[in-house]
């Protein structure tokens, strides 16, 4: 990892949960020494990333953030195309949707999701985490498609085990990734929450590469299959319509494979 990225990777310990973390907690998850934690802080600080409390001296996200954020809206309306997609999905399934996108090989960051609010046994988003690529639906459905230099990138870092359900060993994780190529989609039962079963579709960007995913998350419980079928079809037409917004297309591997998942 260049000094870029490990500057840059400080700022993904932030969350809604920890929205202010000092010098010796941000030493201690990246496991860098204090003196180059301090340095990089005070680079991003100068950048404008991030910005220190005079009084208790943590650092939380500075404005270059949200108006980067913006110029990204404003030039790529991304989140706008996606609610859109998400709209018509949630309204045939009545399960937890939800968009994310690419963050480099740290993981996935959601872009946009519509929480279910019809049953009492629910999945919640929580927009600030990142999502694993190794543990979640949507990140298992990009490793799929993603290209083998940043497949075996992400395989080579430590992989958590967040669940007694979570798959950490590459071998297991690359035979998932050839099911998750024959059928189209990503799937991942209790991977990430116990209970919780996630299915996704992958997203293409205008280069065909894969950049993110579309997921639907329902307690595993109401899985049935006439519910599933409905996922299914529901997930393929939002990855295509998110697909096409983004000036992208669903390669023809994709297609085939969904169609014949969707017939059997």
């Amino acid at each position: 990892m260049g000094t870029v990225a490990k500057t840059l990777k400080l700022l993904n310990y932030l969350s809604a949960f920890s929205p202010e973390i000092g010098l010796s907690e941000f030493a201690r998850l990246s496991g860098y020494d204090k003196a180059s934690t301090h340095r990089r802080l005070s680079e991003l600080v100068k950048a404008g990333f991030l910005e220190q409390d005079p009084t208790t001296k943590a650092y939380r996200l500075g404005a270059a953030i949200p108006r980067l954020a913006l110029v990204r809206e404003q030039t790529f309306p991304a989140s706008a195309s996606a609610m859109k997609a998400l709209d018509r999905l949630f309204a045939a399934v009545q399960e937890t949707v939800h968009v994310s996108i690419v963050q480099g090989t740290a993981g996935l960051s959601a872009l946009a999701h519509i929480d279910d609010q019809t049953h009492g046994n629910r999945v919640y988003i929580e927009p600030a985490d990142m999502l694993p690529y190794h543990a979640t639906a949507s990140g298992l459905v990009v490793m799929a498609y993603a290209d083998d230099a940043f497949r075996d990138q992400v395989l080579a870092e430590p992989l958590s085990q967040i669940t007694d359900d979570t798959s950490t060993q590459a071998e297991v994780l690359q035979v998932d990734f050839e099911d998750i190529r024959r059928t189209g989609f990503g799937r991942s039962e209790g991977g990430y929450e116990t209970g919780i079963y996630g299915i996704s579709a992958p997203l293409f960007d205008r280069n065909g590469t894969c950049c993110g995913a579309v997921a639907v998350a329902t307690p595993k419980s109401r899985l049935t299959e006439q519910a599933e079928a409905s996922i299914l079809a529901g997930l393929s037409q939002a990855a295509t319509d998110i697909t096409v917004a983004w000036g992208g297309s669903i390669p023809a591997a994709v297609q085939e494979a969904w169609m014949q998942t969707k017939g059997n």
